[in-house]
């Protein structure tokens, strides 16, 4: 598995968690925070207001308040 940093794109982010989400990786619960915390800081500098990215069964959405939200279906 790939090491989580900062460098990671959205996408691989999104599927990060989504791989989790499915339990085909496990994360711990450090590494999924870690994942959690960089979806919605790239959503908040990535994403205008009111648009939102889906990948799988992950959404990243950005609220037109500005707020940062990570949504598992």
């Amino acid at each position: 598995m790939a090491e989580i940093t900062a460098d990671l794109k959205t996408e691989e982010l999104l599927k990060l968690a989504a791989d989790n989400h499915h339990k085909r990786i496990t994360l711990s619960e450090e590494e999924r925070k870690m994942v959690i915390d960089l979806l919605k800081k790239k959503g908040a500098e990535e994403l205008e207001y009111g648009q939102e990215i889906e990948f799988d069964t992950v959404r990243l959405v950005r609220r037109v308040t500005g707020a940062v939200g990570v949504y598992f279906s």
